[in-house]
C-alpha cells in the first residue's frame, strides 16, 4: 500500500477483534489477563505474542507501533512517552562506558544537551563535528565510535546532510547510525530507504501535527528494536499513554495532505522572505540560494513547513518581529496546524550557551517559523505587518 492508504487503514482491525471497530480502541487496562500460567509465562518470555502489562505495550499504542513501523519503512517500532525519552532510550541501549559517539555539530538543544552532558556522565567519548564534511567524519572514526547520530535538515538552520554517503561509510565500518527525523517525516523523506539503521521522532510534532499530544518513537530492524524493547524499553518504562496514542494515530492520517500544503506555503513564505529588504537570510533546502539545495532535491520528495531566517538589526529586530506577529502564535514546536514563530538562541537551543551556538552557527537574530495551514497570504500580511514594526 502507498502511504496514504498505510496511514488510514493498517492495525485497525486487528486493534479490536472482538467488534470490529473502524477507529482503533482506546484499551485504558493496565494489565491484562492470561488465560493460563503457561501462556502469561510464554508471553514473559518473548516466544508468545500477547498483552501483559501497559507499561510493557498495549493494544492501542501497538496498533501506532505498527503504523509508524510501515511509515517509515522499518520492521518494528517502540512508541515512548516524548521525543527525547525515544533518543535517550536509543543512546542509553546502543552505546556503554568507553564507547564513542559522532554527532552533527548542529542538533535540537535537548539532544545537544543529552549528548554532551548525560552520555559524558556515563564515560561516553562525544565527537561534535560537521556532518557537511564526509572527510571529518571518515577522520573522526576509530575502534571506540558504535554510533554516529544526525539529523537532516538541521533544526534550526535547515542544513541538508548526505544521509546516503554517510550510511555508507558507516556500514563499512560497522557503526550505527541514528537519524532523527522529526524535521522532515514521510512522504519528505525515507532515512531507512537510504541506509540509516535507526530513525527517532518526536511525535509531537508533524506526525501528530495539532500540538496536543506529547509522544516519540523509535523505528528500525526487528531484530535490533526487538532487543531493545526487552533489555532497555522495560526497565527505563517511559511507555506513552494509551490516550496520547490514539491521538496520534488520529492526528497522523492527515500527514500526507497537512506536509503537502504546509510544503507549499512554506515555499512561497520562504521566496516573499528572501525578498524582504529587512530579511539578511533564509534557510530553507527549496531555495536555488540554499548551499545543499542540489542534495535537498536528491533525497527530499517534499521540504516541509519549517524555515528560519536572520533578521538585520539583530536580537533587538528579531524579539521586536517576534513579538509583533498577530495571527502566528509565538510558540516553540512545530509541524503543526498553527503556524508557530520562535527565537531559538533564547529559547530551544538555549540549553547550547554562547560558545556553541556561535560554533554551530546560531545567531542571536536568527528566527524559526513553522508554518500551519493558515492561509498563505494572511501569514504573508502577518509577517508583512510585524516586519514594518522594526
Amino acid at each position: 500500500m502507498k502511504l496514504s492508504s498505510k496511514n488510514i487503514h493498517l492495525a485497525v482491525h486487528e486493534s479490536d477483534p472482538v467488534f470490529g471497530s473502524v477507529i482503533p480502541p482506546i484499551y485504558t487496562s493496565s494489565t491484562f489477563i492470561f488465560p493460563t500460567a503457561r501462556e502469561g509465562a510464554k508471553r514473559f518470555a518473548g516466544v508468545s505474542h500477547g498483552m501483559i502489562y501497559s507499561r510493557f505495550t498495549n493494544p492501542t499504542v501497538e496498533a501506532l507501533e505498527v503504523r509508524l513501523a510501515a511509515l517509515e519503512e522499518g520492521e518494528k517500532a517502540i512508541v515512548t512517552s516524548s521525543g527525547m525519552s525515544a533518543i535517550s532510550l536509543t543512546l542509553l541501549h546502543l552505546l556503554k562506558t568507553g564507547d564513542t559517539i559522532l554527532a552533527h555539530k548542529v542538533l535540537y538543544g535537548c539532544t545537544f544537551s543529552l549528548i554532551t552532558n548525560l552520555l559524558t556522565r556515563f564515560g561516553i567519548k562525544v565527537k561534535m563535528i560537521d556532518f557537511r564534511d564526509i572527510n571529518s567524519i571518515k577522520n573522526a572514526i576509530d575502534p571506540s565510535v558504535k554510533v554516529i547520530y544526525f539529523e537532516s535538515p538541521t533544526n534550526p538552520l535547515l542544513e541538508i546532510i548526505d544521509i546516503k554517503k554517510i550510511a555508507a561509510l558507516a556500514k563499512k565500518n560497522k557503526i550505527l547510525t541514528v537519524f532523527d527525523n522529526t524535521f522532515a517525516p514521510p512522504p519528505c523523506q525515507y532515512p531507512i530507504r537510504l541506509g540509516m539503521d535507526v530513525v527517532v521522532h518526536s511525535l509531537t510534532k508533524y506526525i501528530n501535527g495539532h500540538s496536543d499530544v506529547i509522544g516519540g518513537a523509535v523505528i528500525g530492524s526487528q531484530k535490533l528494536i526487538s532487543q531493545m524493547f526487552s533489555k532497555s524499553f522495560i526497565d527505563l518504562g517511559p511507555c506513552i499513554s494509551p490516550f496520547n496514542a490514539y491521538l496520534i494515530l488520529r492526528g497522523m492520517t492527515t500527514l500526507e495532505i497537512r506536509i503537502k500544503k504546509q510544503s507549499e506555503s512554506t515555499e512561497k513564505i520562504a521566496r516573499f522572505l528572501e525578498k524582504h529588504p529587512k530579511i539578511q537570510k533564509v534557510y530553507y533546502p527549496k531555495l536555488s540560494s540554499h548551499p545543499q539545495h542540489l542534495l535537498a532535491k536528491q533525497q527530499m520528495a517534499q521540504f516541509g513547513g519549517v524555515l528560519s531566517f536572520e533578521v538585520k538589526g539583530g536580537r533587538s529586530a528579531g524579539e521586536k518581529l517576534v513579538n509583533s506577529v498577530k495571527l502566528i502564535d509565538l510558540a516553540v514546536s512545530l509541524g503543526a496546524v498553527e503556524s508557530l514563530i520562535e527565537h531559538p538562541a533564547s529559547m530551544t537551543h538555549a540549553k547550547m550557551g554562547k560558545v556553541e551556538l556561535e560554533k554551530s552557527g546560531i545567531g542571536e537574530s536568527l528566527v524559526r517559523l513553522s508554518i500551519g495551514l493558515e492561509d498563505t497570504d494572511d501569514l504573508i500580511a502577518d509577517l508583512k505587518q510585524a516586519l514594518a514594526k522594526i
